[in-house]
């Protein structure tokens, strides 16, 4: 099997157990994860990020509570996966153009 890359540029440095051929990547992962804090912007982004997370996840608490009791017809839940949504939004810019699709 092997993996074509999308792009011949430089990769953002992100978490990965795999390399591009599909291996297992062996070296030190948490140089890959660490947050580097000292810069304004990361950190504000990062606890905004997470603020919501946590903001995310107490609000789902309340609805799905709400749609047991009959007070809501319907309510799928994202637990777990709250990093998802929030992270593609932290990712926008300004100029961004967003589809939505119901």
């Amino acid at each position: 099997m092997n993996f074509l890359p999308a792009s011949f540029e430089k990769r953002v440095q992100c978490y990965r157990v795999l390399d591009e051929d599909g291996y297992t990547i062996l070296s030190n992962m948490s140089e890959l994860v660490m947050i580097d804090l000292s810069i304004s912007y990361r950190s504000t982004t990062s606890l905004k990020v997470y603020s919501g997370m946590v903001t995310l996840n107490t609000m789902e608490k309340f609805l799905y509570e709400a749609q047991r009791q009959g007070r809501l017809s319907f309510y799928l839940t994202t637990y777990g996966e709250e990093a998802i949504n929030l992270g593609s939004a932290a990712a926008l810019s300004s100029d961004d153009i967003v589809l939505a699709q119901v």
